[in-house]
């Protein structure tokens, strides 16, 4: 779906009595109600005393086009001390699947609603996308200051009587083509619009009012669960093998991709990249993590949980770590020549690096110490000089630490040597087997 489809998808209107506003549609972890997350004001007005309302007041409406749709709501939260609010509506299906984000320094911000000022029925439905920048964000109270790229104001109409309604709308970072909510609009920075300053509050605020009431946070399933990857992940294997991965996998569902976000973090990509959420509905990342996870507890019986994260192995009596990379390099060499580059402090000896391609596997699959140290002979000469500055001298062997890489697709390639075998227990030996042998003995 593209961008604008989501936008339009996403916002709502809302009316309560004397006060209006726009509002972003998120679908939580279940099937029971969706969410619309909006200011307060937009409910109980700004007046000095906020207008009384009950439940049957709220009335909240969504466009298909031109055709208006009312949507049934359920119930309502009000943060105590933030302009934001929380409304509880019947499930609505198809609501587009988006992440949170923190802001991010220098990113384009978008901003889709129903200002008052389109009232021709012509052309209200169509909302008023602004497009902003970022100027700055007050990080003790979650405040977001963006700036709209066009004039909001005209000869007729000041700043603050085009911008009235447009207030609740969701800001989202707009990042290839992908919407990351980041915050909910509240108002002028300035009554006037003096310094086209906008403001918004950050969505971990609206965490804070779900966790209070007791209602699931703003994370979508895709990262709640490895169970649907699962589904998806040993599907290129053949015979009995895809069942037989899958059964073992099961045995890890305490286990969830968002435990594998609070470890690594930024480190879960190579290059490292602050911007984390720029994955994580990528269903390719986690379709690699469920699979060495399995892989992992076939060879070792160890059960990672999200206290106990971190791959460790025993190889010829010392214990040694498993560690995974999603990575947009295309082969083994940039990812070695990434590593110690840029993570040299990351690496311990002995370390099995693990790859997964956000595109098609390299021709290359693997490389041992020796190949590994081959690579690093072509580091280039300035990134070499500043190793050296950095006392790491990649020709003194303690230096390599003996790092050896795989991508992920090895071990499927090796498991076609078992297609044909059709008992359970000497398919499963064998693959146990053909696991330990790929970690004890990188190719």
């Amino acid at each position: 779906m593209d961008i604008y489809s989501n936008y339009e998808k996403l916002a709502v209107q809302i009316h309560c009595i004397d006060s209006c506003g726009s509002g972003c549609l998120f679908q939580p972890h279940t099937n029971d109600y969706s969410y619309v997350l909006t200011a307060k004001h937009c409910l109980e007005g700004k007046e000095d005393v906020p207008q009384e309302f009950n439940l049957k007041d709220i009335k909240i409406f969504q466009f298909n086009g031109d055709n208006e749709i009312q949507l049934k709501v359920l119930d309502y939260y009000l943060h105590d001390s933030y302009d934001l609010a929380v409304i509880k509506i019947e499930y609505i299906e198809e609501v587009p699947i988006i992440l949170v984000s923190k802001p991010i320094e220098n990113s384009n911000l978008g901003v889709y609603g129903f200002p008052n000022i389109l009232e021709d029925p012509d052309t209200k439905w169509m909302g008023q996308k602004l497009s902003c920048s970022l100027n700055f964000y007050h990080k003790i109270h979650k405040i977001i200051e963006f700036i709209p790229h066009t004039e909001i104001s005209d000869v007729f109409n000041t700043t603050s009587e085009t911008i009235v309604g447009l207030s609740g709308s969701g800001i989202y970072i707009e990042r290839n083509n992908r919407l990351y909510l980041t915050g909910i609009f509240t108002e002028l920075k300035e009554g006037s619009g003096a310094y086209k300053s906008l403001l918004g509050l950050g969505i971990s605020l609206i965490n804070e009012l779900l966790k209070e009431k007791g209602l699931p946070l703003l994370v979508p399933e895709e990262i709640l669960s490895f169970e649907k990857y699962i589904g998806t992940a040993f599907n290129r294997n053949e015979g009995r093998i895809k069942p037989l991965l899958k059964r073992n996998a099961k045995q890890l569902l305490d286990l969830t991709p968002r435990n594998i976000i609070d470890r690594y973090n930024q480190k879960l990509y190579l290059p490292n990249n602050k911007f984390i959420e720029e994955e994580l509905l990528n269903p390719i990342l986690w379709e690699g993590w469920i699979s060495l996870l399995t892989y992992y507890y076939m060879d070792t019986t160890l059960i990672p949980t999200k206290d106990r994260i971190d791959l460790t192995r025993a190889k010829e009596q010392v214990q040694h770590k498993v560690k995974m990379f999603f990575t947009p390099f295309n082969n083994l060499s940039e990812c070695i020549m990434e590593l110690f580059v840029n993570n040299y402090d990351d690496l311990e000896s002995n370390d099995i690096i693990v790859v997964n391609t956000k595109n098609s596997a390299p021709g290359r699959k693997s490389h041992n110490k020796e190949r590994t140290k081959k690579v690093l002979r072509h580091i280039d000469s300035g990134e070499r000089d500043q190793l050296i500055e950095d006392g790491i001298d990649i020709d003194n062997p303690e230096h390599s630490k003996d790092i050896e890489i795989i991508h992920i697709d090895l071990f499927l390639d090796k498991f076609a040597e078992f297609d044909d075998i059709e008992n359970i227990p000497e398919l499963e030996e064998n693959l146990k087997n053909c696991i330990k042998e790929v970690f004890n003995n990188v190719p």
